[in-house]
């Protein structure tokens, strides 16, 4: 941890870019390989309804990644100045309200969503015949979404403290764990598209305990306790 801390403050700033930025950039291409995966495997095992309702769900899906991504992205940037300027106990306060916003959204996204998810459904354009196909996937995944939120947002405070490489391991592990429930639940337990969804949401709850296990386990730069698990929106104005 000494080491990643020496080396963020004293190398260069092209080199560091070089050397962060290439697991950035592969891990958020591995990312990608979720819907693709779904994509294929949905439209080989269910059909052509099932591919146009995942159409019509990604919309959805990229709404609860940008909110992830305000709050990881934001918390990020704290973070990293924090630690940079020695503020450490402010850096993992942010941290521990980074972790509550995302429960609360989450919560808030899951309630708003399954309490309006037809009408939700219809407005991106689902049709009578989508529609089944739409609710039975959407369903399971505004129901998970936590763990999604969770993924994306604290990769962020992972990468905020200089170890991208956990960052893109829990990626690699998100993606692999898909690929391998994905025909197990829609082909081998006749789940259809419900299934590809239940294997997307138990992916991620898996980043969720690989992500937890980190921050826990003393590597992370971060160590938060308790008292930080509580928002404390009084870093925002003290970083501006």
């Amino acid at each position: 941890m000494e080491k990643r801390k020496e080396e963020m403050a004293k190398q260069p700033i092209g080199r560091l870019l070089l050397r962060y930025s290439a697991p950035a950039m592969v891990a958020m291409m591995v990312n990608s390989l979720y819907n693709l995966v779904d994509a294929i495997f949905v439209g080989q095992g269910v059909g052509h309804l099932a591919l146009a309702a995942l159409a019509v769900s990604f919309p959805i899906q990229m709404f609860i990644l940008a909110i992830a991504q305000v709050v990881g992205i934001g918390s990020a940037s704290i973070i990293s100045r924090s630690l940079g300027a020695g503020e450490q106990r402010r850096a993992e306060r942010t941290a521990g309200t980074s972790f509550i916003c995302v429960v609360v959204l989450s919560i808030l996204l899951a309630a708003v969503g399954l309490g309006f998810l037809r009408p939700i459904l219809r407005l991106f354009g689902a049709t009578p015949a989508i529609m089944p196909y739409a609710v039975d996937y959407l369903s399971v995944i505004l129901a998970g979404n936590f763990f999604f939120a969770y993924a994306v947002s604290s990769n962020n405070l992972v990468r905020s403290e200089g170890n991208v490489k956990v960052a893109m391991y829990s990626m690699f592990l998100g993606a692999g764990i898909n690929i391998i429930l994905d025909p197990i639940f829609i082909f081998g337990l006749n789940m259809g598209i419900r299934g590809a969804a239940i294997a997307t949401v138990i992916a991620n709850m898996l980043v969720f305990v690989f992500l937890t296990s980190y921050f826990l386990s003393g590597n992370s730069l971060l160590k938060i306790r308790r008292t930080d698990l509580w928002p404390d929106f009084s870093i925002i104005p003290e970083m501006a």
